[in-house]
């Protein structure tokens, strides 16, 4: 007897472990709508440190008092359930999913116009946002909403512009296009209003001290402009302007890709200006009268396996102005006094070729190389004395990109000639010069944002 009662004393505890013990099963939906157990889910009691995870069949066994009243079922990408308990009875849940976060928009605004302070050169950015600030530009007029740089007719009766950095004229400042020198000898004068503003995708104007690596004949400063690139350029871009100065524009963009690695564009512009204003009846024309006719073709080549990319672009221009008094006609006038006037005839070939090598396993290792070629023809005529100059130019550059010991210490070098051919007709006279330019260069740059650059 006394077996049989130490035997029922001894089940008691079993029994009261059993009944403290709340089970349950998780389960999610399948895309078919079915339960399936849903094992490693998180289960335990509110405010309390007492918890359990569901097993391989999605099983949890959790220690249950009457004090406890909420269980909380979570498991990483599905809701989080809170269940009220009221009593000790088996629980299954199915838990649903969330496929959705929640949503942060993070909105930035970016300024058409910024420097950079990371740069150990006095470097401003002009972005395309602020070239469409004019309503029709070319590379002279992309200036004149920009306060960085002074752009001033150096003569009234031609309409010829020039730009001014650090109170210096446009023969001491390095106009490049695609870091090319592009404005210079015989183009000096005029060569501003020869890159239409729809051909430019932005503009690095640099005072003061720059890189060598362009060339010695930035003394003031340089500014170079970046062009539009087949790949990233419109597909179709039309632009047409017409202003109460009587002045027509169009511009065309066709880009086109021709291959996993090739793509062309073709750029068009036209400019015309036939009405001629004498608004302040001094016999002169306000505005010169003008012809114009662009046409670029741009080719590029990239691989971005081999970590090359290459551009090829041929160009042509012919520029007719036409300036003086309003009475004057090229016809009957010209070579008399019966009416002052001038007329500049300009054709221009461009052949340019930029080729850029990364190493895909050294990244911070680059090599470039630059050819450019130009003939310059200008025929013209001020009045009684004729200047005619034709100008054959050639560039080439050779340049590599390297690091010493960490990134902190930036080196580039290379090589560069120059080859500039002037035939000058003035009057009766002629003028011929060669000029022929062979350098080379180094540029080591320290940079630490931490500490200074």
């Amino acid at each position: 007897m006394k077996k049989i009662i130490f035997y029922i004393l001894g089940l008691i505890p079993l029994v009261t472990t059993a009944q403290d013990q709340l089970k349950g099963v998780v389960y999610e939906l399948t895309e078919a709508k079915t339960k399936q157990p849903l094992p490693g889910a998180n289960v335990y009691w509110l405010n309390t440190t007492v918890g359990a995870m569901t097993d391989i069949d999605g099983e949890f066994s959790i220690p249950y008092e009457t004090a406890y009243n909420k269980l909380i079922i979570s498991y990483v990408g599905f809701k989080t359930d809170t269940l009220n308990i009221t009593s000790n009875d088996y629980i299954e849940h199915v838990l649903s999913p969330t496929s959705e976060l929640d949503e942060i928009t993070v909105t930035s605004r970016k300024q058409a116009t910024s420097r950079s302070y990371l740069k150990s050169t006095n470097t401003i950015l002009v972005s395309s946002d602020e070239l469409l600030k004019a309503a029709c530009c070319n590379l002279s007029e992309s200036f004149e909403t920009n306060p960085s740089i002074d752009v001033n007719f150096a003569d009234a009766v031609s309409g010829t512009r020039q730009i001014k950095m650090l109170g210096l004229n446009s023969p001491y400042i390095l106009i490049t296009t695609e870091n090319i020198p592009a404005i210079r000898g015989a183009s000096q004068a005029y060569g501003l209003s020869f890159i239409p503003g729809t051909w430019v995708e932005s503009i690095q104007i640099t005072k003061g001290a720059g890189s060598v690596v362009n060339g010695f004949e930035s003394i003031s400063g340089q500014i170079n402009a970046e062009m539009v690139k087949p790949t990233t350029d419109d597909k179709l871009f039309v632009n047409a302007y017409a202003g109460v100065n009587g002045r027509l524009e169009l511009n065309t963009h066709l880009n086109q890709k021709v291959s996993d690695k090739w793509s062309t564009g073709l750029y068009l512009h036209g400019n015309l200006r036939n009405q001629k204003f004498d608004r302040n009846n001094d016999t002169f024309l306000d505005v010169p009268l003008k012809e114009q006719i662009n046409v670029m073709n741009r080719w590029q080549y990239t691989n971005g396996e081999k970590g090359i990319v290459s551009f090829i672009n041929l160009r042509y221009l012919t520029d007719n102005t036409q300036a003086g008094q309003i009475n004057f006609n090229p016809n009957t006038d010209q070579g008399t006094t019966n009416s002052w006037g001038s007329e500049i005839d300009t054709e221009r070939f461009e052949v340019t070729t930029k080729l850029g090598y990364v190493n895909p396993e050294v990244p911070y290792q680059s090599l470039g190389f630059q050819t450019a070629f130009s003939r310059h023809l200008q025929d013209s005529y001020f009045g009684l004395n004729d200047y005619d100059i034709t100008h054959n130019s050639f560039y080439s550059n050779l340049v590599y990109n390297s690091i010493i010991s960490d990134s902190r210490h930036k080196i580039k070098t290379g090589v560069n000639f120059t080859y500039d051919s002037y035939t000058e007709d003035v009057n009766t006279d002629s003028y011929e010069r060669i000029e022929n330019s062979v350098g080379g260069f180094f540029e080591y740059s320290y940079d630490d944002l931490e500490k200074l650059t």
